[in-house]
Order: C-alpha cells, then structure tokens, then sequence
C-alpha cells in the first residue's frame, strides 16, 4: 500500500482516487461560473435599461427646458426691438428659433444617436467640446454657489426670529445660541513660502 501513496504522504483520503468525484467538482464548479456569468450579464443588462431609461428621462427635460428659453427668448424679442432696434430684435428672433430647432432635434433623436453626435463632435473639433465642457462647468459651479449663498441668506433670515422667540420667552434676559457661543473664532490662511 506504501508504494501506491503519493510522495508525502502518509494515507489515503476515502474517494480522494476516484475520478468521478473529481470531475463532478469540475462540472459543479463550471455549473457556478455559468450561473454566475449569466445573473452577472443580467444584472448589466438591467443597469443598462435603467440608464437609458434616466437618460431619456434627462432629454426630455432638457427638451423641455430649452422650449422654454426659446419661448423667453422670443417672447422678449419685440422689447428688444423697441428698446435697442429691429435688428437686434431679429438676432434674438433667430436666437430663439436656433434654441428651438436643437430642442426640437434633441426631441426626435434616440440617446444612442445623441451620443454619437457628440462623439463626431468630439472627435472633429476637440477644442469647441473642451470649451463646451468648461462652460458647462462654470456654469454649474456658479448655480451650486447661488444656492449655497441662497440657503445662508435663509439661515441668517431665520436665525434673528429663533433670538426674538428666546427673548420673548426669557421676559427680555439676553440670550446667546449655543452656536454663537462655541462657534470658533476665523483663522487666517496659511502662506507657504
């Protein structure tokens, strides 16, 4: 028996010699990798819909968002005219007919084909997407700080009736918000040489 065991070691492992167990471990395993490739293919098919279904959502509301600058921007342009001349008016009139033929190209395109164009664009003239981009961003940064400055104006507008309540309630004793008394006193910023 000594001579049929494998070098190191000592004894024999009950169906550890028999083939059959072996290859039913490969077929299970290979089993577990289908089903695991199959649930995975699954689940990127359904994060795949629910894109393109937020992305159609996304289009739609720029769609319909740039129905509305178009409608504001021609709505306005007989004050221009008034105001600055007919010329000037017929810039915005045409601004505004710009606004609403993209609106309305944006409307008809699938997603697939929308980023395909900017995909040409890309790939035509890199400098105008790169600007489009920083734009954009500019653009964005300047919305997320209005509104920053817009929920501060709203906290410092609330926070004088809270003092008010906490005087009337205290009968006139002066009264000082725990934020006031522990917020921490303005440090000057670093200069690194």
């Amino acid at each position: 028996m000594a001579d049929e065991l494998p070098e190191g070691t000592d004894h024999v492992i009950p169906g550890a010699q028999n083939s059959s167990t072996r290859e039913k471990l490969k077929a299970d395993a290979a089993d577990l990798r289908s089903k695991a490739s199959a649930k995975a293919a699954d689940i990127k098919g359904q994060a795949s819909d629910k894109a393109r279904e937020y992305a159609d959502e996304g289009k739609t509301r720029a769609a319909a968002g740039l129905d509305s600058v178009a409608k504001m921007i021609s709505d306005s342009a007989s004050q221009i005219d008034d105001k600055l001349g007919a010329a000037y008016g017929d810039y915005a009139r045409r601004a505004g007919d710009a606004v609403s033929d993209f609106s309305a190209s944006l409307r008809d395109k699938d997603v697939e084909e929308l980023l395909d164009d900017a995909r040409d664009l890309v790939r035509r003239s890199p400098a105008i997407a790169i600007g489009a981009a920083a734009a954009a961003g500019f653009v964005i940064a300047r919305i997320v700080k209005a509104g920053s400055e817009a929920l501060d104006e709203t906290a410092k507008a609330a926070e004088p009736k809270a003092t008010k309540t906490k005087k009337a309630a205290s009968d006139g004793a002066e009264t000082v918000s725990a934020a006031t008394r522990k917020a921490p006193a303005k440090r000057k910023p670093r200069t690194t040489s």
